[in-house]
């Protein structure tokens, strides 16, 4: 087993407290205020379809496009278990390209952090962007600078299970990007297995973030704090986007 095979296994275990329906609900709420029902739904960046099943389970089709073989393939198993009503697509999100347009889109979990340059963003919201239909949406969260800056750099958490054991490494690069390094210690039924993985993340104002998405078209770009209807604050963590193609 992969370093990343490693943690697209341990990925579903370190995110059991992110309460994915809580979120669909929230999601589902942007939606239908833009007149969304019933549609195919492209999850960017699906990874292990954590985010795409309870969008299925409510009657949704769904595209999961990951650049991740690992986390794609447990998404497929989880995803056939829950429904037929999907598809999935290896690519990199600022290199996509769909065959047929959708209405709706939805990039969760700091997956955006992930791009750690401007042209790398830009092109995914212009891949988006041409991917929806007319009056489609795209929703999609972001870590901040705040959070990058407070809570993750230079921190280290330790996670520390009955198979496993995991120390998450944080470090600064700069005011904005953090170097993320995992040790991995997998319990394979009499000692443990080491494997290791190093990726960043880059946080983006939600200045730099909106002139990005009017720049690919977008209209009624509107932000929030995190699963909430309020304004951001100074010291929010994570924040949501709503856009609209017209």
């Amino acid at each position: 087993m992969s370093s990343y095979q490693t943690f697209a296994y341990l990925y579903d275990e370190l995110t059991q407290n992110v309460e994915y329906e809580k979120r669909c609900d929230y999601i589902l709420s942007f939606f239908e205020k833009n007149g969304i029902k019933s549609c195919t739904v492209l999850d960017l960046a699906c990874g292990t379809g954590s985010m795409s099943i309870p969008f299925m389970k409510k009657g949704y089709n769904i595209i999961g496009l990951d650049y991740s073989e690992e986390m794609l393939e447990i998404a497929s198993n989880r995803l056939f278990e829950a429904g037929n009503n999907f598809s999935l697509l290896k690519a990199k999100m600022q290199e996509f390209e769909l065959s047929e347009k959708v209405d709706a889109c939805i990039c969760c979990l700091d997956s955006i952090n992930h791009l750690n340059n401007i042209d790398d963003v830009q092109a995914t919201f212009k891949n988006v962007y041409d991917s929806l239909n007319n009056n489609g949406v795209f929703v999609f969260d972001v870590n901040t600078v705040y959070k990058h800056n407070e809570v993750l750099a230079d921190n280290t958490f330790v996670f520390d299970e009955d198979d496993y054991y995991l120390v998450w490494d944080n470090e600064a690069v700069d005011d904005r990007t953090v170097r993320i390094l995992l040790d991995m210690f997998l319990f394979n039924g009499e000692n443990y297995d080491r494997f290791s993985e190093e990726f960043e993340e880059t946080a983006y104002s939600v200045e730099e973030l909106s002139t990005w998405l009017k720049n690919s078209g977008f209209v009624n770009i509107k932000v929030y704090d995190e699963l909430s209807y309020d304004e951001p604050k100074n010291d929010s963590e994570r924040l949501y986007f709503v856009c609209k193609k017209v």
